[in-house]
């Protein structure tokens, strides 16, 4: 229905081109403002990006509040029923990017050096430290170079100069951009030529990097760009370079002037009791301030921590401070040596409400943590120090036990489960090791003993089961066979029963191997050698250290008392004859075979009843030259 105001009715029917009117907005004007698709961000056309028929008029400029001067438009809106040319609405803009680049005072320089940086970057380039030097010529002239640095295009030019550069130019650009060190690590293109830096410069080049940034130290750490360089350049620096950068952390007193004398942060106040508390608190404001931007991984952060922890901890309100405040950034904190002991002060000190938040933030980082050189540790030492044991289980083991397998294959997991298993055992474990994550005990209530005891009675048939569930993986090389002997010497009753029946059935299976890429080899070998050849099996054995793990099981396994069942006796019955003409055949097969009727006349009896039983394998006995083969053979009364 046409409105009877003619003017209204002729607006309604000019806004489609059928002429059937346009429907009402059912939004307020003030709500939709911003939105719509003629104002800022919509699509091109007009002074603000509008459609035709926008609310403003075409050509309208509007006025720059900062510097006084009119912004430069886009092309005119065009009118109603008039076309846009895109091409020319495409050629205008580029032409206005180009002249806001042209108006740059370095951009003549930027266009000569991007063409040569074309060259520069082809794999097939010769001489490039030529083309390098042509560039240098062109940026060495006033400070053209520090301008340069820190823009996107122009910073790349500069990486590719310090990588094909000769070591003499590559010092000469390091010594123009060293002035600049500071503005480079917080710069989002510019820290890219740091680490080049960092990468390709010489010893002295990187020492007088780390020197140019002293006084900007704990600023740096609070930079989320810089801290990472800062990092490198402190594991990269010399002793005293170290010691330079943690005192920026003490106060403002060694940001301006560095004592070569001050080792760490109890020589500040050897000498002067009455500055500790000053010296103290001002590390902990610098600390609190790296804290709140969450960038506590780095080994300066965490040496300096260590530092404080240790000097606060007859202080324990302001200990308390601290731990609360990094009890949610504790497992940035484990990435280090010194990290991961500030994290065991921190729980160690800590309240059983901070020590219930420290537990809860590292639950989804448990097996990281757990198979890293040094979190581990923090691991270990939390499982000795806590006395709720079945908490600990729960929030631990319960999840880790899923990625066990993992666990046993790397060499930091398997000592986690080895202290589950065997907390304290010096076959397993240093001394020195040890007396360190006993200290924790002093932060503890319950007994040693008792703790021990109830966390193992918890994991026992837990792990006896997942041994159950795929036992040729306990037994696949030697790091992991060692440590399931360890698990079955502490394991005991129906656990222990079980994981023998099934381990015996994998060392008795004639074409056992190692792991999955020994076999695969062992393949490539049996068609270039005989099958029959013994050295290549000695070479195989010894290889795998195989023997070291079923002699340490079979000496637990005589140790053990009261146990339902015998691994050498469920062996010698799993043996078969294919089996037995395999471990004859080799010195370390017939000392395993040795250790298994050493002390046990019956476990002798069935052997040799085997033996005797197969006039080949008896003759293969009886023909061995080799130290295992003669002693078996006494020792079976078959010489």
């Amino acid at each position: 229905m046409v409105s009877s105001d003619p003017k209204r009715s002729a607006n309604n029917v000019a806004g489609r081109k059928d002429g059937k009117p346009l429907a009402k907005s059912k939004k307020p004007i003030a709500k939709s403002f911003g939105k719509h698709p003629g104002g800022a961000g919509g699509r091109p056309g007009g002074a603000a990006g509008g459609r035709q028929g926008g609310a403003l008029n075409p050509g309208f400029r509007t006025t720059n509040k900062f510097k006084g001067k009119p912004s430069q438009a886009g092309p005119p809106t065009p009118q109603p029923g008039e076309k846009q040319d895109w091409a020319k609405f495409k050629q205008e803009k580029k032409d206005l990017k180009l002249k806001r680049k042209s108006s740059r005072d370095t951009y003549e320089v930027s266009k000569q050096i991007m063409q040569i940086y074309e060259k520069l970057r082809c794999r097939r380039t010769e001489n490039k430290d030529k083309l390098v030097e042509e560039i240098y010529k062109i940026l060495d002239v006033g400070d053209t170079i520090s301008k340069v640095v820190k823009a996107h295009d122009t910073a790349r030019v500069l990486q590719c100069m310090l990588k094909y550069a000769s070591p003499s130019l590559r010092s000469q650009i390091s010594e123009k951009l060293l002035p600049h060190a500071v503005e480079m690590c917080q710069s989002k293109y510019a820290q890219f030529c740091v680490k080049r830096m960092l990468k390709y410069g010489s010893p002295a080049t990187k020492s007088k990097l780390a020197d140019s940034l002293m006084g900007h130290i704990v600023r740096l750490a609070g930079h989320n760009i810089a801290s990472g360089l800062l990092d490198s350049l402190y594991l990269g620096g010399s002793p005293l370079q170290k010691a330079y950068m943690r005192q920026e952390f003490y106060g403002d007193l060694y940001r301006k002037a560095k004592d070569g004398k001050v080792k760490c942060l109890e020589d500040t106040y050897k000498d002067a009791a009455n500055m500790k508390a000053s010296i103290l608190g001002s590390v902990k404001a610098n600390l609190d301030h790296v804290a709140n931007k969450q960038l506590v991984d780095s080994s300066l952060v965490h040496a300096v921590m260590l530092e404080y922890l240790r000097a606060s901890e007859d202080n324990d309100e302001k200990l308390e401070e601290t731990v609360t405040a990094f009890a949610a950034l504790v497992p940035h904190m484990l990435s280090t040596k010194e990290g991961s002991e500030a994290a065991v002060i921190c729980f160690y000190k800590s309240t059983p409400k901070n020590r219930r938040a420290i537990i809860k933030n590292i639950k989804e980082h448990l097996l990281k943590i757990a198979t890293h050189e040094h979190g581990h540790v923090f691991l270990i030492s939390l499982l000795n120090s806590l006395d709720d044991t079945k908490a600990t289980k729960k929030a631990i083991y319960d999840h880790l036990h899923n990625d066990l397998k993992s666990l046993v294959a790397n060499q930091y997991g398997r000592r986690v489960i080895q202290w589950l298993v065997a907390p304290g055992d010096t076959s397993c474990f240093h001394p020195g090791f040890i007396k360190t994550i006993e200290e924790g005990l002093a932060f503890g209530k319950k007994e040693k003993d008792a703790r021990r005891k109830e966390i193992f009675e918890q994991i026992e048939d837990p792990i006896a089961e997942a041994i159950v569930a795929d036992p040729s993986f306990w037994l696949s090389n030697r790091p992991i066979g060692l440590a399931t002997a360890d698990i079955l010497n502490h394991i005991k009753g129906e656990s222990y029963k079980k994981a023998v029946q099934v381990l015996v059935q994998v060392v008795a299976q004639p074409d056992w191997v190692v792991s999955q890429a020994e076999a695969l080899e062992n393949q490539k070998q049996q068609k270039k050698k005989p099958h029959n050849d013994v050295e290549a099996i000695i070479a195989e054995a010894t290889k795998a250290g195989m023997h070291h793990v079923l002699k340490k099981i079979i000496k637990n396994d005589k140790d053990k008392q009261e146990t339902t069942v015998s691994f050498a006796e469920e062996l010698l019955q799993q043996l078969s004859s294919d089996v037995l003409l395999k471990w004859v055949a080799v010195n370390r097969g017939c000392f395993i075979l040795l250790n298994l009727v050493q002390d046990n006349t019956n476990y002798a009896e069935i052997l040799q009843k085997s033996i005797k039983a197969d006039s080949q394998l008896l003759k293969l006995l009886k023909s061995q030259t080799t130290q295992g083969g003669k002693l078996l053979a006494g020792k079976l009364n078959l010489v």
